[in-house]
């Protein structure tokens, strides 16, 4: 009899195997783990390295146009992260005493733009010369109904009301409920915009940081007819474009309590007015027809100039996802640039030089002398200046111009200031109420502790510290002194010489689609403005 022997492994040779190969699993588990989130974090460090790019390119695109027939405004919006409190952030990524920007810029620019949004069949409805542009964060209402069908065959839409008083306006970071309009949407001029219904209310909160919505919203400025501005005909552009009348949510042109909020609806992009009559706005009816005296700001009743353009400083409504695809909805995205913007700051400064004049007496006013030792100074930056441990209530302090006067004025840095400047006249500050009873500024005085707001404008007179409206006028009279007159003193510059920025310098905090980076990438670039022909 044959024995025959059979050769395999045993139970505890087959253990080791099956041990050995799970830990080779597992290792070539972990190695395409980890390739495949490096490269998803290098596909997210590329997505918003182009956003940020694409953003950059835009802007000083935008800059090369920059019309000097206009006004130039800064408004810089500070917010600490823990502003709800210390367990409920702002943004779960940053630490609690982090300081959030919604900066917000405008200003005009020379060129052919055409309007996007037409009523016809037709994708060409005109053309505009100039454009004002608005830069800074928007707000959002996904939950509002898009345009539909109402009463009497006349299609409808809800708008929230951003226009009111400083205690209720919608911020970015905004919680809780707000007021509803309704409002015709219309081919016809006589009622489009008419409120429907009003009074009634929509969840208003806005969304976590990966919705925070950047803006780039262009108005095309375009009047193709001789009406008065608040002529019905102001809503139709070329028989076309859907336009406001205004750019301003109230114009002094216009007078009375008429409101016009359909840019910071977003349901615009054209506004029947021109250069000229914006220039008219600001300077003679707001001024002229106001405060007779020489003052940028006014301390009378009624609205000055500086109040009307800040009043445009409300956070336009955006939809990156229109709720249909009727045009008058379409148009709530095209002012979308970038969606997950948790931070965007600016700041702006001063070339050396700037300031520097010569009066009607022939007196030299030397303009801005920098150490060059030194950094170049930039104003609009901030930080908590006391109590910045999370759950502390502390302050939040800007880097301005005036404090950068005052200490080298003091001699705390070695810097020479430029003499025909004010820092007051550029660096204003807002309190509830101001400006026109219909639209009062959208400032956030009414706000304490953890949000504070920084404003520099800039209005017509960039160049001639001692001329008013392109007319000589040296205001040593004011102070009667006979020695001014004589050309032995130097006369006082005009109160509203305000020249502009040399150059702005923006920093952005982005995040990728997929929230992969974290705290996001943080993108600088510097734009310099051009020099004035």
């Amino acid at each position: 009899m044959t024995s025959c022997t059979k050769k395999g492994f045993t139970l505890l040779e087959l253990m080791v195997a099956v041990v050995v190969l799970l830990a080779i699993m597992i290792s070539v588990g972990r190695i395409f783990s980890t390739t495949s989130d490096i490269s998803a974090s290098g596909r997210a460090i590329s997505e918003t390295l182009q956003q940020g790019v694409a953003i950059e390119q835009q802007l000083r695109e935008d800059i090369s146009n920059l019309s000097r027939e206009g006004f130039f405004a800064i408004r810089s919006v500070a917010v600490a992260n823990d502003y709800k409190g210390e367990f409920l952030l702002l943004d779960d990524s940053l630490p609690a005493n982090e300081i959030i920007r919604f900066d917000q810029l405008v200003f005009f620019t020379d060129g052919i733009a055409t309007p996007m949004l037409n009523t016809t069949s037709t994708d060409f409805a005109g053309q505009g010369l100039a454009s004002m542009i608005y830069y800074g964060h928007g707000v959002r209402f996904p939950q509002l109904e898009g345009q539909g069908q109402g009463v009497n065959n006349f299609d409808e839409s809800d708008n929230p009301i951003l226009i009111q008083n400083a205690t209720g306006i919608v911020t970015p970071w905004y919680e809780g409920a707000v007021e509803v309009e309704t409002r015709k949407y219309t081919d016809g001029q006589a009622e489009r915009f008419d409120i429907v219904a009003d009074g009634f209310y929509a969840n208003g909160s806005q969304g976590l940081p990966t919705e925070w919505t950047l803006c780039r919203q262009a108005i095309i400025l375009g009047d193709d007819d001789q009406q008065d501005p608040d002529a019905t005909q102001k809503t139709v552009y070329m028989g076309r474009g859907v336009s406001s009348n205004t750019i301003f949510p109230w114009d002094p042109r216009i007078g009375g309590g008429n409101l016009y909020p359909h840019v910071q609806q977003g349901r615009v992009d054209i506004a029947a007015t021109q250069l000229d009559d914006i220039r008219q706005s600001v300077l003679q009816e707001v001024e002229v027809g106001g405060d007779p005296n020489r003052w940028w700001r006014s301390d009378v009743d009624g609205v000055d100039q500086q109040e009307l353009i800040a009043s445009l400083f409300y956070w336009p409504r955006v939809e990156p996802y229109p709720p249909t695809a009727i045009r008058y909805d379409q148009a709530l995205m095209m002012a979308s640039l970038a969606e997950g913007c948790v931070s965007f700051k600016i700041e702006w400064t001063y070339d050396e030089g700037v300031g520097e004049a010569v009066d009607a007496n022939y007196n030299l006013f030397t303009g801005y002398e920098y150490d060059a030792a030194l950094p170049q100074p930039w104003f609009g930056d901030a930080w908590p200046s006391d109590g910045s441990q999370p759950g502390n209530q502390y302050t939040i302090t800007f880097d301005s111009l005036s404090r950068f006067t005052s200490l080298a004025n003091n001699g705390d840095i070695p810097h020479t200031p430029a003499w025909s400047i004010d820092p007051s006249i550029i660096e204003t500050s807002f309190i509830e109420t101001e400006g026109s009873l219909v639209a009062p500024v959208p400032t956030l005085d009414g706000y304490v502790g953890k949000v504070q707001e920084y404003w520099a404008m800039f209005g017509y007179n960039t160049n001639d510290p001692f001329f008013e409206n392109d007319l000589d006028f040296l205001n040593d009279d004011i102070n009667s002194d006979s020695a001014m007159d004589e050309g032995l003193l130097p006369g006082d510059p005009t109160w509203r010489y305000t020249p502009w920025p040399s150059a702005l310098r923006i920093t952005m905090r982005l995040l990728d689609r997929d929230n992969r980076l974290g705290s996001g990438w943080t993108y600088q670039f510097v734009v310099d403005l051009p020099e004035r022909k």
